[in-house]
């Protein structure tokens, strides 16, 4: 059995073929007295009898098929308003879209139990919530430590982000450390190399960077490399931790990249908001949060993301009925422009009437 579609949901369908039934009955209604009225008014001047005899090639059934065309067209038009849809073909999806890249941080101190369970759960925690509330725009994933990775590349299949996230721990880079400059350098190059594959100056003004971090900086300079990101796309920063602190142990092996005085003992890892502040500030339109037990913290960051610009993106084929308005909209200009032929044939009609009764 073919399916058909229309604009509305199936469960309206009674409530609009109503709808137009009744305007079609009250067209037909005001087209009749319409009528009706210029009957009256040519009466009054000659008796209905004679108005044959008297009017040259008068007839009144002459004008009869131009309330059935209006009548018809008006159909028509209802029918491609209402869009019908039916058969398949292979349509490829596109939607209004932000580009966004977050930018993980997977260093040691993200193993830091405050807040329960580590900060590096919260972090995806947050992330995950963040991506349910744009089920539209386009994530991509970039890791660092002492190094920067991109993990996955902008990309609108959103499982695919997650599972990537999932799969993402302290151990995933091998160089160690807290290098935020170099984490922000990789995400000005892949903006760069996707602009060469294809961006344009419109999906520049909706990208969106968004840094989920501790804050604790060893190395390298966040603030200037935060600086060159800046006409490139928006910087969020959401901080992850306590400013208190929180213990953590790293081992011996990591003195080299920490300044530890005793290792395998704890460590304070403090969140540090003065320097992510500072650099979600270099961006004129950035915004810093505080990772809160709630949601309040991801409502906020997308609320300010909601602000950007949109483009359009090309996503995956998918099978579509196809909108078959073109139909009766064929059908509704047929019939008024047949309206309008039978009005400039009427006074023709009367002198071949007139010829025929000579």
């Amino acid at each position: 059995m073919m399916q058909v579609q229309f604009a509305f949901p199936v469960t309206q369908a009674p409530f609009w073929a109503l709808a137009g039934v009744g305007m079609l009955a009250l067209m037909y209604v005001l087209l009749r007295h319409l009528e009706r009225r210029r009957a009256q008014r040519l009466h009054r001047f000659v008796e209905a009898e004679l108005a044959p005899r008297l009017l040259a090639g008068y007839d009144a059934r002459v004008r009869r098929p131009l309330l059935w065309l209006t009548v018809a067209g008006s159909l028509f038009l209802l029918l491609a308003l209402a869009q019908p849809r039916w058969g398949q073909a292979w349509v490829e999806s596109t939607r209004a879209s932000r580009d966004v890249f977050v930018v993980l941080d997977t260093s040691e101190s993200m193993n830091a139990q405050n807040p329960l369970p580590n900060r590096l759960e919260r972090a995806r925690q947050k992330i995950q919530a963040l991506v349910s509330q744009c089920p539209g725009d386009r994530f991509g994933l970039i890791v660092f430590s002492g190094d920067a990775l991109v993990q996955c590349p902008l990309t609108l299949d959103h499982g695919y982000f997650l599972s990537v996230l999932q799969a993402v721990d302290t151990d995933t880079m091998t160089e160690e450390g807290t290098d935020i400059a170099e984490a922000l350098k990789e995400t000005l190059a892949a903006f760069e190399e996707e602009e060469a594959a294809g961006g344009d100056d419109e999906g520049r003004l909706a990208r969106a960077v968004l840094l989920v971090s501790d804050g604790e900086q060893v190395m390298g300079d966040a603030l200037g490399a935060a600086e060159e990101l800046t006409g490139e796309a928006v910087l969020y920063v959401m901080g992850i931790g306590d400013p208190e602190g929180a213990e953590v142990t790293y081992p011996e092996w990591m003195l080299q990249y920490r300044r530890i005085q005793r290792p395998n003992e704890p460590h304070l890892s403090k969140l540090d908001e003065k320097t992510l502040s500072k650099i979600a500030l270099k961006s004129p339109e950035g915004v810093y949060v505080r990772s809160t037990p709630d949601n309040s913290d991801v409502n906020h960051l997308h609320q300010e993301m909601e602000t950007l610009r949109s483009h359009a993106v090309s996503g995956e084929l998918r099978l579509h009925l196809v909108n078959r308005y073109r139909w009766p909209l064929t059908g509704a200009v047929v019939c008024f422009a047949a309206e309008g032929l039978w009005i400039v044939a009427m006074p023709n009609l009367r002198r071949w009437r007139l010829r025929r009764a000579g």
